[in-house]
């Protein structure tokens, strides 16, 4: 889901789980954050501080500018990655619930990876008919 910054809204809620939350990133020209993936227990949001990325999902990519943000709630299947297509570096804020524990799907390759409080687990062998 992507929200642009003249129609967002407040989870005020978020300011009690600070410490759950993940760092700023930035994507060199060309470079991309993950595989596309989307989580079973991980709500994700990202918020974008400068340049200009690209948020690609299932139906499609989307620019984001300085002061857009996209959301993946935890459970949606919506596969999901960050590209910086421009030519120039791209911050953002990335945040996340780090739910543990998780099912990361990756459907482009066909896998999946679980994590838990002692750290990433294996990934499944690639789907089948």
């Amino acid at each position: 889901m992507i929200i642009r910054k003249d129609q967002a809204t407040v989870d005020q809620g978020t300011e009690e789980r600070a410490e759950e939350y993940g760092p700023t990133q930035t994507l060199q020209p060309g470079s991309r954050s993950s595989d596309r993936h989307w989580h079973e227990q991980e709500d994700e949001f990202l918020y974008v501080l400068s340049g200009e990325a690209t948020g690609v999902e299932n139906d499609g990519a989307h620019t984001l500018h300085p002061g857009d943000a996209a959301c993946w709630p935890a459970g949606t299947v919506n596969a999901h990655q960050v590209v910086n297509r421009s030519g120039a570096p791209c911050t953002y804020l990335i945040l996340g619930n780090r739910a543990i524990p998780d099912l990361t799907h990756y459907p482009d390759r066909e896998t999946s990876c679980t994590t838990s409080k002692t750290g990433p687990g294996g990934s499944s062998a690639p789907k089948g008919p």
